[in-house]
């Protein structure tokens, strides 16, 4: 069963404040919505509250009850600031990382992977943990099996927790009482009137009747926390760069040399996808040079995404070795796209197979970056008429292992039709019939293909023609132009 983490630091807005003001340490707090007097109170901290202090009273009402109460707005820019410093953060951990749309304290985080790399779902949780006191911030993390649930029981503690089994959750989720989660304050005053106390009372409630009586928002609670709607992953990608730079004194323009410098640099770009739980994708190599000249950018690929900085350090070599530079260089800056590791990655001993489709993707990398990325390629089928138009080269980037289809017959296998790069005009003779040496002793046909009627149109007559050899050619008659063209080879 997959596994789901919920990071949640409670009153995110008053834990803003309490950071950006540590001078108010230990006083009342309170968010309020902006700098006046009349201004409603948003966020109350917990002493602030035992004064008799309560969100949705005045400013000025709230300083009557306590001169000592402290209160500030905080931005919404400043509360989405910190929140990506968060998610920043857990990029460190899990490529898959969600900030909440509803929550602004909530991340949900996914697991799937880190075991291999911490050792234990306890270790990792506590790692993420350990995250929010390093950013001044309080709350929990719980790795549990359901949204809503997970997040329900990180509203009860202040720690990491691993929840073992789904019947748990279920159970430790059930007991919270609906205080702690959150509702509109419309629907907590009318659960409280009906006696509903908890979790479980709530999702007692048969969920058409909560739809008429409190609208549909009541209505999707329950089905998120009952868990008859589940809401996929969407996870953000880390926007922060993975960037190095190392600056050349005197400038150089030797290819040995600036592969020392590359070296050094690539190693410090892998600890930081290393540190963030990433491999490498793809390298962003930009050479500046001295004198204003245009800076020299390279995008080089590895077979597959990894932190194997020697096969990346062997392609960055075959580049330089392929390119001319307009003027030394100056300045090397590094940038890595980053990439999930695979499960393959983390295995320390791989079971042998007979053929290694990684040792072909290698290869088809070094020709790549010594030849450039159109060094090899393949034809992709495309929807067109014509066929000189149905298919289209694009870059090779993998290869797999061949199969073969269970149903080929090896004594009959299939003709397979060679296009020429373009049409070969051939001549013909006075019964308008195609010319070629050697001859042609029979011919089938004709087959006709006409587009582009809405346009200029084109209309062709193919046929199959033997020569004498025994070769056979794919050829055609354009009857607007009224000339024989070889389209191709039959083998």
């Amino acid at each position: 069963m997959s596994r789901i983490a919920c990071l949640d630091v409670p009153a995110l807005p008053l834990q803003v404040l309490r950071r950006d003001r540590p001078e108010w340490t230990g006083l009342p707090l309170a968010v309020v919505a902006d700098d006046r007097p009349q201004a409603p109170v948003l966020w109350t901290s917990q002493s602030a509250q035992r004064l008799g202090i309560r969100v949705g009273m005045r400013y000025a009402s709230a300083l009557g009850i306590s001169r000592e109460l402290r209160a500030a707005p905080v931005s919404e820019a400043r509360i989405a600031e910190v929140r990506a410093e968060l998610v920043g953060a857990m990029h460190r951990y899990s490529p898959r990382v969600e900030p909440d749309d509803e929550r602004p304290g909530v991340i949900w985080i996914d697991p799937e992977g880190m075991v291999s790399l911490f050792g234990s779902l306890e270790r990792w949780a506590q790692s993420l943990w350990g995250e929010l006191g390093a950013h001044d911030l309080f709350g929990a993390v719980v790795v549990g099996f359901q949204r809503m649930r997970a997040w329900a029981v990180a509203r009860t503690v202040r720690d990491a927790r691993v929840i073992a089994d789904a019947e748990t959750e279920h159970r430790l989720a059930g007991r919270v009482s609906i205080v702690r989660l959150d509702l509109p304050p419309e629907l907590e005053s009318a659960l409280a009137v009906l006696g509903v106390a908890t979790l479980d009372d709530f999702l007692a409630l048969p969920p058409g009747e909560l739809s008429v009586r409190f609208g549909p928002s009541a209505s999707r609670l329950h089905a998120l926390f009952s868990g008859a709607m589940r809401e996929p992953m969407s996870p953000v990608v880390a926007t922060q760069p993975i960037a190095i730079e190392a600056e050349l004194d005197p400038p150089d323009d030797d290819a040995s040399r600036l592969l020392f410098c590359v070296k050094g640099a690539l190693h410090a770009l892998h600890r930081a996808l290393e540190q963030r739980s990433l491999a490498l994708a793809a390298l962003d190599l930009t050479l500046m040079m001295e004198g204003g000249a245009a800076p020299h950018r390279e995008v080089l690929r590895p077979a597959r995404a990894s932190r194997d900085a020697t096969s990346v350090l062997e392609l960055v070599r075959l580049r330089l070795d392929a390119i001319s530079l307009p003027e030394r260089v100056e300045r090397i800056r590094l940038e890595a796209e980053p990439a999930p590791l695979e499960g393959t990655q983390l295995s320390l001993a791989p079971g042998t197979r007979r053929r290694d489709p990684d040792a072909a993707t290698r290869g088809i990398a070094r020709l790549r970056a010594a030849f450039g990325d159109d060094a090899v390629t393949r034809a992709r089928l495309e929807d067109a008429w014509l066929p000189e138009h149905q298919f289209r080269w694009e870059p090779v980037r993998t290869i797999g292992v061949p199969r073969r289809a269970s149903d080929d017959d090896p004594r009959d296998p299939p003709l397979v039709r060679r296009l020429m790069p373009s049409p070969q005009p051939l001549p013909s003779d006075d019964a308008g019939r195609p010319v070629c040496i050697p001859p042609i002793t029979e011919m089938s046909g004709p087959y006709r293909l006409q587009s582009g009627w809405w346009a200029h149109g084109v209309v062709r007559d193919y046929w199959y023609a033997e020569r004498a050899d025994g070769a056979l050619l794919w050829m055609y008659r354009d009857a607007a132009l009224d000339r024989w063209f070889v389209q191709g080879r039959i083998d």
